[in-house]
């Protein structure tokens, strides 16, 4: 299992697979990558549902500290999620009893829909599931153009410099931290 998922490099995001996450249940695109990254990180085979696609259970938490169950798949290395929700009391405890079986789906959309309305833990034993770590991986980017005073950038490539790193890195770092904090305040 963790050659396959050792090799993902990216994600593949369409129209339904990032907005019908947020219309159900206010799960972005970011978050859903978000869980990718951080650990705790639990990995389970859908080994039933892998016949013509292999498929893959996730239980991991934001950069914020939501909890979601996420299922996905991997095409050409990239990861495409099909559900995404937060997890419930049950499925952070892990606690399994007699476990049901998961039907078979004809499309993502149905698959999806399932998900929606149905606790996972009634239907996968996460104590089989596997810490997972995806080396390779690396977020959704997108170029922007960013219009800068030439001292500020001057600034940032010394302050860069002393870090050992790229301009550009630490511009990310800075937002990121700033983000971090703003959203500590408004939480």
């Amino acid at each position: 299992m963790n050659e396959i998922l050792d090799k993902c490099t990216g994600f593949q995001w369409d129209k339904g697979n990032s907005e019908k996450n947020w219309e159900s249940h206010k799960v972005t695109r970011s978050e859903c990558e978000q869980v990718f990254f951080n650990i705790p990180l639990i990995v389970a085979d859908d080994k039933k549902h892998s016949d013509k696609e292999k498929r893959w259970f996730l239980l991991g938490q934001t950069d914020s500290a939501r909890l979601l169950f996420v299922v996905f798949i991997i095409r050409k290395n990239l990861i495409r999620v099909i559900s995404a929700r937060d997890m419930n009391k049950k499925r952070r405890m892990c606690i399994m009893s007699k476990l049901k079986n998961i039907p078979k789906f004809k499309n993502e959309d149905e698959e999806r829909s399932f998900w929606n309305e149905k606790d996972s833990t009634e239907y996968i034993d996460w104590r089989k599931a596997k810490p997972t770590f995806f080396s390779k991986l690396k977020p959704s980017t997108k170029t922007i153009s960013l219009r800068l005073p030439e001292f500020l950038l001057e600034e940032l490539r010394m302050l860069a410099n002393k870090r050992d790193i790229p301009y550009q890195s630490l511009i990310k770092i800075f937002l990121k931290e700033q983000i971090d904090k703003e959203l500590k305040k408004t939480a």
